[in-house]
């Protein structure tokens, strides 16, 4: 995962703007388990501190803590994949992108990509599988043309792997050749991103729920849900990144994602040393800072999504633009941050890389306007009830708002939210979830507004999440969005290879905050704090190295 070896220099609390593990939804999105899946997600930096001039120590466990239990561990089906930073521990990929986007051999040796549509990969030698098993190119061209079948529903269709993409391999030689299924602007970084899963898994996808077959660097070995899952080093394993390899000093023998929801818990276990890892804001962050500890900054959206599908009244952008404009924007960030963050200027503002840089939400989102959301819901029906509640046709102005429990403010900021919509006779219940629990929520339908914050990997990722069908209907459109704009435009977008199309690419993104279809208001930054453990969240899994 690092460039090389060694970790970056780095001033001790010095923030450098990357995209930590975990954080943000994937559907894939990484969902900021603050995605999908996305998760978005749930999604940066190398820092530094006390353990910069420590002797790597090899032989050790590497503990960090996650926000929510991971559910099942299958890289291909989270609808909101918040377990994809442990899934980097267990399935390798064919090419590894560092901070500035170049890729790195990974499974694959080298590669070639012919426009839009069509990538060549060829393996690197004697590439086993966990359960010892060769990888062979057949097995990984299966693994393309599964995810490219519409019918499998998996959650990288239409994010990494484009519908009717389809791959053939050449055993002999170990190389496979992908043809995707729709142009593709980021074609290797998205097809070199897969997880790996090997035949047995791609077989039986129960081992896959279980993260087994895999062709990462660890292996799991113990899981109990709720509690932690960890992993251990394969040392035979030589297909890393750079000159990564499992001999090297610091390379921890094993891993465990250790769940922990409660913030005061976390910073508690990384003094005591009992975690190597807790990322942490608020009061927590303000107590272990005065610590000497390494430390990143992480930069993550906050967003606010709306369900429109038929029938519900956030269907209509007028209810939309009302539940907006009856919201302080700036104040819900202020308290979701901690104090630490500012205004999104753009959807990608925290990713590492960020291939499309700009402003893309500045005059699109409407200013906190409390008497312009009562007159839009006037003008739209909603007249007040006996109780204060607007009503139409009988039925109440009333939603529920899932969040998550990171980061330790998003309590009091989903609390917020529901006072200043109640001053506009808006019923809103905040509704704690999990990661399974978002997914089962997504998944069914069952939700009305998320609090969230979505990270992708670059902006054609974005587009499955808000167009074509939604997760009832076998698609993957969060909120059933229906914005012609941003489908003509990500289409266009879409036949430009790699950063000629981000002019195109950055005007989609405005028309899909323009329509108020995703609400981006707040660039939270945390702090990630390591005792006896160094790394870089970019790479993450080749990057951890123990210290004293």
């Amino acid at each position: 995962m690092p460039d090389d070896e060694h970790l970056p220099d780095a001033k001790p609390h010095h923030e450098r703007n990357d995209k930590p593990p975990g954080a943000a939804v994937k559907s894939s999105l990484a969902v900021t388990v603050t995605a999908t899946a996305v998760a978005l997600s749930l999604s940066a930096c190398g820092a530094s501190g006390s353990g910069d001039n420590a002797k790597p120590v090899s032989g050790a466990t590497f503990t960090y803590a996650v926000g929510t239990d991971l559910g099942s561990l299958d890289p291909y089906q989270a609808t909101l994949n918040v377990t994809s930073t442990f899934d980097t521990f267990l399935y390798g990929t064919l090419v590894s992108l560092d901070a500035q986007g170049n890729a790195q051999p990974q499974l694959a040796q080298t590669w070639s990509v012919s426009g839009t549509k069509k990538a060549t990969f060829t393996l690197r030698e004697g590439i086993t599988c966990s359960d010892g098993a060769p990888l062979t190119a057949s097995d990984v061209a299966a693994v393309m043309t599964y995810l490219g079948e519409p019918a499998n529903k998996s959650s990288l269709l239409g994010q990494y792997v484009q519908p009717g993409t389809t791959a053939t391999a050449d055993d002999t030689n170990r190389v496979v050749t992908v043809t995707s299924g729709k142009p593709d602007p980021f074609l290797l970084e998205d097809l070199g991103s897969v997880p790996i899963v090997c035949k047995a898994g791609m077989d039986d996808p129960r081992l896959r729920t279980d993260g087994k077959a895999g062709t990462g660097p660890y292996k799991i070995s113990e899981v109990v849900q709720g509690d932690h899952y960890t992993a251990e080093l394969r040392t035979d394993y030589a297909w890393g990144p750079a000159t990564w390899t499992a001999e090297q000093k610091g390379v921890p023998s094993k891993v465990t994602a250790r769940v922990v929801a409660n913030p005061t818990t976390a910073a508690n276990l990384l003094l005591s040393g009992q975690l190597n890892y807790a990322e942490l804001t608020g009061p927590e962050e303000q107590r272990v800072a005065t610590q000497k500890l390494f430390t990143a900054t992480s930069v993550t959206p906050a967003e606010i999504l709306f369900n429109q599908a038929n029938g519900r009244p956030t269907a209509d952008r007028a209810v939309r633009a009302a539940i907006v404009q009856a919201l302080d924007l700036a104040h819900i960030g202020k308290v979701l941050s901690a104090g630490k963050g500012e205004p999104l200027r753009q959807l990608f503002q925290g990713a590492v890389p960020n291939f499309c840089p700009g402003d893309t939400i500045t005059g699109h989102i409407p200013a906190s306007d409390v008497s312009a959301a009562q007159s839009a819901l006037d003008e739209a029906g909603w007249v007040p009830g006996a109780d204060g509640i607007r009503v139409k046709d009988g039925k109440q102005l009333s939603f529920g708002l899932m969040y998550m429990n990171k980061p330790s403010q998003s309590a009091a900021a989903a609390e917020l939210i529901q006072q200043q919509l109640k001053a506009i006779g808006v019923k809103l219940t905040p509704k704690l979830v999990d990661g399974p629990g978002a997914n089962n929520s997504i998944s069914n339908d069952n939700w009305d507004l998320f609090l969230v914050g979505l990270m992708v990997n670059n902006p054609s990722a974005f587009v499955p999440s808000f167009s074509g069908p939604s997760f009832p209907q076998g698609g993957q459109n969060f909120g059933s969005v229906k914005n012609a704009s941003y489908q003509a435009l990500t289409a266009k977008a879409a036949t430009m290879p790699g950063k000629q199309g981000c002019d195109t690419w950055n005007q989609a993104e405005a028309a899909l905050i323009e329509n108020l279809d995703i609400v981006p208001f707040y660039a939270l930054k945390s702090s990630i704090y390591g005792k006896g453990a160094t790394f870089s969240t970019t790479q993450f899994a080749w990057s951890v190295r123990m210290t004293p």
